[in-house]
């Protein structure tokens, strides 16, 4: 047996579509996990996943409510393809203090989820702190539930040549 360690390397734009086939397992295997989403065959996950690209652009829409020139709230939607289907995600909303209570963040939330069915979002997210209980709430509310999924997170620490 061979213990050498595996030699890595970072694949040219040029190559990126050989991991599609890998793709195509990964969905195979993980979507039996989901089923509350539709189960697609083999040829139409292959189909599905398009062209892998070496980086993928975003699109911002701002939702928002107005007060007279200035703007009671906002919902600011970022949409955007990793190739594997477009994905929504309510980066940030925001009702101005004298402007809560009136439904402005209900409206605004459920707007966005509109325009996530109207797009064809394949997956959309929204995050917020666990103690925030008023935005879960809402969250909920316009369809959004808890994730299936562990989310763990990386964020970098100094390291002893940081200074």
């Amino acid at each position: 047996m061979d213990v050498r360690t595996p030699e890595v390397e970072i694949l040219d734009l040029a190559e990126f579509g050989l991991i599609k086939p890998l793709l195509v397992q990964l969905y195979l295997s993980e979507q039996p996990h989901y089923t509350d989403h539709p189960q697609l065959s083999e040829s139409e996950l292959t189909d599905g996943v398009g062209h892998i690209e070496g980086t993928f652009q975003g699109e911002n829409v701002i939702l928002a409510v107005r007060d007279g020139d200035r703007l009671a709230g906002f919902c600011w939607c970022v949409f955007f393809d990793p190739g594997t289907g477009l994905e929504g995600e309510v980066a940030e909303v925001y009702v101005e203090a004298g402007h809560r209570g009136r439904g402005i963040a209900r409206a605004l939330v459920q707007s966005a989820v509109e325009l996530f069915r109207e797009r064809g979002v394949t997956l959309g997210y929204v995050w917020t702190r666990p103690d925030n209980e008023t935005a879960i709430r809402l969250y909920r509310s316009a369809g959004f539930r808890d994730n299936r999924q562990l989310v763990l997170t990386w964020y970098p620490t100094p390291t002893p040549t940081d200074h």
